[in-house]
């Protein structure tokens, strides 16, 4: 097939299969007298049209032959419409969309994806060249058939059943039915025999195990190459069986083929056609495909007349084509053929190599994100909430365009003056619907592609009746790269959209370059034209492809991902404490064990919503108790009920109190009385007299990390084997992939050398393989960084520029945490931090000021010692320590269970004596 181009007149952003001239229209080509040309062009446009279908679509561009040619009056021409109507059995207008420019027919393809009505055929294909028998036929399967056969096969494998036998015909009479069994039996005797007769009548038929053949031609081992293929894959597929040369099929004569058309290296010239035969193995052994081959004697008057060929073909243990699946992607510029290896890895989805994506703005040189419909990166929960992230952050509304994200938004109309006015005019000149535009520092970026220093930003337009438009915004509108790295992000992220978003319908984005205000000229723009389908029809559409676009930017880190990313780790947690609720009836007291990541504070806080509706009382009637005030205020302020610390609570009297819920008591000590004891005693109370039981049962829930118990010896907690009832949690990974990544690293060091504050249930409620699953289920891409042997210097400067570098790309300081393991430590690095971070504070950078962790509802850098941050979260999280911290238990594991999508983990050099 021919190398792809980009057509330089039309820079569509879009993969552009370039098939040459071909004769159009039904009339023209009913007149082609060269039949080769006619079935070549055909099999251009359809190859084309298979590998853009499974290649994330694209654009084929044909040169029309006649002058005098229109689309709309000639159509394409009956075999082209047969041939894409076999390739797409369900309506090619799904797929495909024609657009006549002067000479050139573009036929505009969108991306394959599986009917979800049927069997999820995640590629597609011509022809499977995978063999069954039906009855006494050879079949070619179909692509539902061939991915029934695989996955029959591969769980075969997996169940560890192989190798498929054939039992001996005897064995086997209960399985199959007689006269099957009676052939094959037959059959087999007749394998044994030495010699025939001329026209003898066999006593035995062709069935699903038996195929005669009888040749008059003279190119008998041509023929016999053929055909043979076609039988071993059907026999090999299934049960096994024989193929008889020689023999009439009509008659069941023997005749077989004259001695002297019978070339004598006939079974060698069999055995290296079945050595050639494409196998893909779901079975470790590999074996070959096991064919016994034998020359049978025909004798007529007891004088030689020929042969018969009796190919014995066994049951194989996987599947065996007669040449490779005739599917095609694009790979390496070309339409490639795949190989028998590569369309079943991909028709199965059996863990596909990471797409290599390119670097180099040449739109040629992209691979498609992903050749199967939708990739498989993306976390099975992002899934689940993709509506409910699009209803909460992209709500689709008649009102105003939106700019999102606002942070960034604000950030870089405050940078750069006339930006604002400059993108809305825009906007409103190519649409007049309201719409969404969403900002990032760097689309290409975020896409898996390189981020350019001569963009400042992207911006992507989402809005009814028209299609997707991204803005590249260019510092230097000199740049000469300019246009192919706006076409190459563009087609990036519409490969996305439909790979990882698994947006289904078709869509196009037009790549629009700007240039600064103030800077010296537009870019002029090529227009582009798409069929009316690639627009956005109404507010369903739109909601789908914003759905699309949370899924993509949930995938790689940024910004949006981190806002995204935060919301979603609030739903898991709110399904959470749904699941959690549901025991709030019948377990009154409960231990609830939550490993490190899961943030319980967020559970208490809901849960404690969830006994105010319940129970219908008023939330005086309910108390939360921690360790530290500065989580004490927080909670203050997310809820209505009251809440103190241990400390307090000791001290003072609670007659309202019907509920409590205890929190970080991994932390708490015996100091100032047994506070169990009296929340058991506040919670169930007892009558005296009578030997009753209590006025009331209240809730009693306790909140801990089993990992991070501080004082095990005088916590005040029960022993662990009296914390029951107990319910452990350790599937609420509610942070960014690295960072529990680091926590499971920690337990498991932790398990293998465990210390005293960690009980023996604890260590071994800790399992790595469902702690996995559940970073698979849930976990998104974030930041982990660590960085030793650093100065107190040294460490602010590294702060000071990863966030100052955070806070271009729209971060807030809100955002931000830095903490350090000892309170003393606190002034000596704020001082440093201070002087580094004035040397990023010129004209537009952010101003810093530090507030204590008691402040963290506040609009600063939180700046304080990781036990006064106890069960508080930001999204990003720096962690100061001493290098001796390196060998300590569990620091690494506090540091962690702060942060949700970036922990930067810095270690101080010892000082030198």
């Amino acid at each position: 097939m021919e190398s792809l181009e980009m057509d330089p007149e039309m820079l569509y952003p879009e993969i552009t299969v370039e098939v040459g001239r071909v004769t159009l229209g039904e009339e023209n080509r009913k007149e082609m007298t060269n039949c080769s040309l006619k079935r070549t062009e055909n099999s251009k446009i359809i190859q084309a049209t298979c590998a853009l279908l499974n290649s994330g679509g694209g654009v084929i561009k044909v040169e029309i032959d006649d002058k005098n040619y229109s689309y709309r009056c000639h159509g394409l021409g009956l075999d082209l419409e047969t041939s894409l109507q076999k390739l797409l059995p369900s309506g090619s207008q799904k797929y495909l969309d024609y657009l006549q420019q002067g000479h050139n027919l573009m036929i505009f393809v969108k991306s394959w994806n599986p009917d979800v009505f049927s069997l999820p055929l995640r590629i597609c294909s011509l022809r499977s060249n995978l063999y069954q028998r039906a009855m006494t036929s050879t079949v070619n399967l179909g692509a539902s058939n061939a991915l029934e056969l695989l996955r029959e096969k591969q769980s075969r494998a997996q169940r560890g059943r192989s190798r498929v036998k054939e039992l001996h015909p005897q064995k086997a009479l209960d399985q199959y039915t007689q006269e099957e069994e009676d052939t094959r039996l037959c059959a087999s005797e007749f394998l044994q025999r030495d010699k025939l007769r001329y026209k003898e009548k066999l006593n035995f038929t062709e069935s699903t195990h038996v195929e005669f053949k009888r040749f008059t031609t003279k190119k008998i081992i041509p023929r016999i190459k053929e055909m043979l293929p076609h039988y071993v894959s059907a026999f090999a597929n299934a049960q096994g069986g024989y193929l008889i040369i020689g023999v009439d099929d009509k008659s069941k004569e023997v005749f077989g083929c004259n001695r002297e058309k019978v070339d004598p290296d006939l079974k060698k010239e069999i055995g290296n056609c079945i050595e050639k035969l494409p196998t893909f193995h779901f079975c470790c052994e590999k074996p070959k495909v096991n064919v016994t081959t034998k020359i049978l004697n025909v004798y007529q008057n007891d004088a030689l007349y020929g042969y018969v060929c009796v190919v014995h073909v066994e049951p194989f243990c996987c599947v065996v084509f007669t040449e490779a699946p005739d599917s095609w992607v694009i790979r390496d510029n070309c339409v490639t053929r795949l190989t028998a290896q590569q369309w079943v890895t991909m028709m199965l989805d059996i863990q596909p190599a990471p797409c290599n994506l390119s670097t180099d703005y040449s739109l040629h040189q992209i691979s498609p994100a992903s050749s199967t419909p939708r990739g498989t990166s993306c976390p099975i929960k992002v899934l689940e909430f993709k509506r409910a992230l699009q209803q909460r952050l992209f709500p689709v509304t008649w009102e105003e365009t939106q700019f999102q994200p606002e942070s960034l938004c604000k950030k870089l109309f405050s940078d750069h003056k006339g930006l604002e006015e400059l993108m809305k005019t825009q906007v409103n000149e190519d649409t007049n619907s309201p719409g969404i535009v969403v900002f990032s520092r760097s689309w290409a970026s975020d896409v898996g592609l390189r981020k350019e220093h001569h963009v400042l930003c992207d911006a992507l337009l989402i809005a009814v009746n028209r299609p997707l438009v991204l803005y590249t915004i260019l510092t230097d509108p000199a740049w000469v790269g300019g246009r192919v790295y706006a076409r190459n992000t563009a087609h990036q992220l519409k490969q996305k959209l439909g790979t990882l978003g698994g947006y289904t319908g078709k869509v196009c984005v037009l790549p629009r370059l700007i240039c600064l205000p103030g800077t010296q000229c537009r870019p002029a723009e090529i227009p582009l034209r798409y069929p009316q389908s690639y627009r956005l029809a109404n507010k369903d559409e739109m909601e789908d492809l914003l759905q699309a676009l949370i899924v993509v930017s949930l995938c790689s880190p940024s910004l949006l991902s981190d806002q995204l990313g935060c919301e979603f780790f609030n739903l898991l947690i709110a399904e959470q404490c749904e699941l959690l609720s549901e025991s709030l009836q019948e377990t009154r007291e409960l231990f609830l064990h939550c490993f490190p990541g899961t943030r319980k504070t967020a559970l208490a806080i809901k849960i404690m919503e969830k006994i105010k509706d319940l129970f219908h009382c008023k939330s005086k009637e309910i108390l939360y108790v921690c360790e530290s005030d500065a989580l004490k205020d927080f909670v203050t302020q997310q809820t209505t009920c009251q809440a103190v610390t241990r400390e307090t609570f000791m001290r003072g009297e609670f007659p309202k109190i019907k509920h409590i819920v205890m929190d970080e008591t991994e932390n708490f000590c015996s100091t100032y009385g047994d506070w169990y004891l009296k929340a058991k005693s506040i919670t169930h109370p007892k009558m005296r007299g009578a030997g009753s039981e209590s006025l009331h049962r209240g809730i009693l829930w306790l909140f801990l990390d089993p990992f991070l118990v501080r004082h095990a010896a005088r916590s005040g907690l029960p022993p662990p084997s009296a914390q029951f009832p107990r319910k452990t949690i350790t599937n609420g990974i509610h942070c960014a992939l690295e960072i529990a990544m680091v926590m499971k690293e920690e337990m498991k060091r932790i398990q293998e050398n465990p210390h005293s504050n960690v009980s023996p249930d604890t260590l071994a409620s800790f399992r790595e393989a469902a702690y996995e699953e559940a970073m698979c289920h849930q976990a998104l891409p974030g930041v982990f960084e660590s960085e030793t042997n650093l100065t107190t210097e040294e460490m602010a400067k590294h702060v000071a520029e990863r966030c100052h570098s955070l806070f271009q790309c729209g971060y807030l300081p809100k955002d931000i945490a830095i903490l350090c393991r000892r309170g003393e430590d606190r002034r000596r690095y704020e001082l440093a931090l201070l002087r580094a971070m004035e040397l990023f504070e010129t004209h537009g950078a952010t101003k810093v000021a530090f507030s204590q962790a008691s402040g963290v509802l506040d609009a600063h850098i939180i700046l304080d010692s990781i036990q006064q941050f106890s069960g508080l979260q930001r999204n990003i999280v720096f962690g100061l320590s001493p290098e001796g911290t390196l060998l300590e238990e569990v620091h690494k594991l506090r540091f962690a269970s702060r942060a949700i999508k970036h922990l930067y983990l810095l270690y101080e050099k010892r000082a030198a004596f």
